[in-house]
């Protein structure tokens, strides 16, 4: 029977029945290492190596590779460990905190100090209890030029830990929640690249329904045409909208490299594309509700009605745009090279045919990131309550 009882440690109020333990005590500390690259024998094998990066923009539990792979010899004249499947990867270093489980046998680089869970503990609760606890360890970092978690401190640390069984269940009620997120994004890639390969099939393959019946003029379906992306659309200027100026609200703000908060007021009405303008110039970014563009980017307004957004998020994703940067010190896209730049201009009747297969693909898209949102919410919501003790489950 679960106890309400709480006991005073060194780091505060804990569950009577939980015990405070150092990450020594319920996991094995394993650092990591990278192979020569001035030897290509040492890469290109089966062998997957994770380095922070891989973890950067990553927002699943599990991971099974990274951008690289080691080989065996590889793996052999380094430092590198083989790490066992369910070992808890965390970022020590150039940043502190990234947390990821292996799902299968894997390697790093020194930027990690991987933690193989000893008997009755928990990779799933180690996993979580690393990702509550971020900022202590950033917190116990040291070292000038960037902050690094040395091995030894991360072992003396301590952290609570109820029975194991206790442990599953309150991973099991995270990872519920998680696995459904995860399910979202992983959906909503399959929906995206439905879209895309539609895109492709239509516009680049000219394999668009009707087209057998079709007269093609210089190489082009009868009724379309190649302009300059001036004459179609406009890519007008964001507005300035610093952080401190950012009030509490629904609408998504957008930079030059995707959505980057929330505000209060809507600047551009939805669906939209964003492009960026400055720092990350050229990248195409679709915003499929009302938004604030700030001044790093640019957003599309249509100028030939005849298209749609639909239609021009996948035509310019497949133009270099990045390419068309102006020439100075901070990056940015040149507008004016972006307009005189070619763009394919199909027959009103074949874009209202792809905006019908492809404008419910990203309802469901948005629904599925809107469900994600609430389901983040709660998880976040759920996590430090369940990690302190302070919500108790009934085993």
């Amino acid at each position: 029977m679960n106890t309400n009882k709480f006991k005073q440690t060194e780091i505060g109020e804990i569950p009577e029945d939980w015990n405070l333990l150092a990450i020594d005590n319920v996991a094995e500390v394993v650092g990591g290492g990278t192979p020569s690259t001035k030897d290509a024998t040492n890469f290109g094998g089966d062998i997957p190596w994770i380095t922070p990066k891989d973890l950067s923009n990553f927002s699943f539990r599990y991971i099974s590779r990274g951008e690289r792979n080691i080989t065996i010899k590889g793996l052999q004249d380094s430092s590198a460990k083989l790490l066992p499947s369910n070992t808890v990867l965390l970022t020590t270093r150039a940043p502190v905190g990234y947390v990821a489980i292996a799902k299968n046998e894997i390697t790093t680089n020194q930027g990690f100090r991987s933690l193989i869970p000893r008997q009755n503990v928990s990779s799933e609760y180690l996993y979580y209890l690393l990702k509550i606890n971020t900022e202590r360890l950033k917190s116990n970092a040291s070292g000038t030029t960037f902050g690094e978690l040395s091995g030894s401190t991360l072992k003396s640390l301590k952290f609570p830990f109820p029975s194991i069984t206790e442990q599953s269940a309150i991973a099991k009620i995270l990872s519920d929640l998680d696995e459904k997120i995860e399910l979202n994004y992983q959906m909503n890639k399959t929906l995206e690249s439905i879209a895309q390969a539609l895109f492709k099939r239509w516009f680049v393959d000219f394999e668009f329904p009707g087209y057998e019946k079709t007269k093609f003029v210089k190489g082009l379906p009868g009724g379309w045409g190649i302009r300059s992306i001036g004459d179609v659309i406009e890519l007008a200027y964001g507005k300035a909208l610093k952080k401190d100026r950012r009030q509490p609200g629904k609408i998504p703000v957008y930079g030059s490299n995707g959505q980057v908060g929330w505000h209060n007021e809507v600047l551009v009405k939805g669906p939209g594309i964003v492009i960026g303008r400055k720092g990350n110039p050229g990248i195409v970014t679709w915003a499929p509700t009302d938004f604030f563009p700030i001044d790093t980017s640019f957003y599309v307004v249509i100028k030939d009605t005849n298209l749609s957004m639909y239609y021009l998020l996948h035509a310019l994703s497949n133009i270099n745009l990045a390419s068309l940067e102006a020439d100075s010190a901070v990056p940015g896209l040149n507008r004016n090279i972006a307009y005189n730049t070619e763009i394919l201009v199909p027959s009103a009747e074949v874009v209202k045919e792809f905006d019908k297969f492809v404008k419910p693909l990203f309802g469901r898209v948005l629904m599925n990131n809107q469900e994600v949102i609430s389901l983040t919410s709660i998880r976040n919501s759920l996590l430090p309550k369940l990690m302190s003790g302070k919500i108790r489950i009934e085993i």
